[in-house]
């Protein structure tokens, strides 16, 4: 018999004066090439999973923690350089942002722009020339991105606020004394400056000021933090003053929050005397940077609590949780100086200041989308290209399926005929 193919026979068979011809299929079983196609099968599905254990461990960071951290508390990754050289190191990041396309962007040394990818690769660096002219930097601290992708930094030296395309080109610029940070939303650009708070179009052209240098309820000093709500509310971080403050776009104060916590001569120790409320300290020493999530809570750095802060507005800034601690290692902060938050991706940026990195966590209750952060998660590592071996897999399982119950056919047409002859 021929392995590849069924063989016929036929046969004239006389039955009384008339004539038929019987033809008898012997069904070949094609063992060996069943065997085969279950053999590649085999193998492709243990390519498949080393392939999957392989690229999860490459995206996998270093030094990841197994589970969460402080309070529930997650770290994903730690970024501190665009390059391998020791300038090319996060230098005192004190500010930091996320685009719309999920690139995280950070002051360096108040000279580099840097944006990085969320899975921690470098996408762009912009390295304006030194000097005082249009285009060029003396001193940045603030950084914040508009919808659609232009890079909005406070140059403190030059008195005014710049704004470059996401490519790194320069767009325009306007003056403000003294600003410190700030914050884009749709067409309007909150800037806290050293003397008060000042509230423009992306253009530069002034909506409302108010404020002044001091302790006073109405004045604010060198505040390192602010945020647009999304009911178009201002919160500061008004951070000489140890307080939170929010705002309607016109300056009308409408709560402040804020008790200085009592710490010990050990600067690295957050215990003190401040009130709780809810079970929650509610001491805050040098309140920095400020973002909002997506279930509306304002999310504060505290650079001498060394922590991460959650405020309720509705509470009119309550201290609903706080996450991390001191120290080096991942997860910990040292003197954390300013907050973003991606909604796409769910995770927050830390400007860990006095570690020279940018920090991506997650922390719970931000309300952000599961399905959206689980897409997110796919693309932004290198997990989707287990795509293709994993559709060769489908093909090969198809095949050998297809291959099995084009046998049967034939066989069970075969013993038909053989039958009904």
């Amino acid at each position: 018999m021929n392995d590849e193919r069924d063989m016929k026979t036929s046969s004239v068979v006389p039955i009384g004066e008339g004539y038929y011809e019987e033809t008898i299929v012997e069904y070949v079983d094609n063992g060996r090439r069943r065997k085969a196609l279950a053999l590649v099968l085999v193998l492709l599905l243990m390519l498949f999973a080393a392939g999957v254990y392989v690229v999860t461990r490459m995206a996998q960071p270093a030094g990841a923690p197994s589970g969460s951290t402080s309070n529930g508390m997650s770290w994903i990754r730690s970024l501190y350089a665009w390059g391998n050289s020791p300038r090319q190191m996060l230098q005192s990041p004190a500010s930091t942002d996320i685009g719309p396309d999920g690139t995280v962007w950070t002051v360096s040394g108040k000279q580099y722009i840097v944006g990085f990818a969320p899975n921690g690769q470098v996408r762009r660096v912009i390295a304006p020339p030194i000097g005082m002219a249009p285009g060029q930097v003396t001193s940045l601290e603030g950084i914040a991105i508009g919808d659609d992708g232009s890079i909005y930094v406070s140059d403190f030296g030059s008195n005014r606020i710049d704004v470059f395309s996401a490519s790194g080109r320069f767009l325009r610029s306007w003056e403000v004394q003294l600003p410190v940070v700030l914050d884009v939303k749709g067409n309007t650009v909150a800037v806290a400056a050293a003397n008060g708070i000042g509230v423009f179009d992306t253009q530069g052209r002034l909506i409302s000021k108010w404020g002044s240098r001091g302790s006073g309820e109405d004045q604010v000093d060198l505040p390192h933090g602010i945020a647009i709500g999304s009911d178009g509310s201002i919160y500061i971080a008004d951070t000489q003053n140890s307080r939170v403050k929010a705002y309607d776009q016109r300056g009308r104060l409408l709560w402040v929050q804020g008790h200085k916590a009592k710490v010990g001569s050990n600067l690295m120790s957050t215990e003190g005397t401040s009130p709780t409320t809810g079970g929650v300290d509610q001491g805050m020493d040098l309140p920095t940077g400020l973002a909002q999530d997506s279930k509306g809570r304002l999310i504060l750095t505290d650079a001498f609590e060394f922590q991460v802060l959650v405020l309720d507005p509705a509470r009119k800034g309550q201290i609903v949780a706080r996450y991390g601690d001191a120290g080096q290692k991942d997860g910990q902060f040292g003197y954390p100086t300013g907050v973003a938050y991606d909604r796409n991706r769910d995770t927050l940026s830390v400007a860990d200041t006095a570690n020279n990195r940018i920090q991506l966590i997650r922390i719970p209750g931000t309300g952000g989308s599961v399905v959206a952060r689980a897409w997110t998660s796919l693309t932004d590592t290198p997990v989707w290209l287990c795509v293709f071996p994993l559709l060769l897999l489908v093909a090969a399982a198809l095949l050998f399926h297809a291959n099995r119950r084009g046998e049967r056919r034939t066989g069970a047409a075969g013993t038909d005929r053989v039958a009904s002859a």
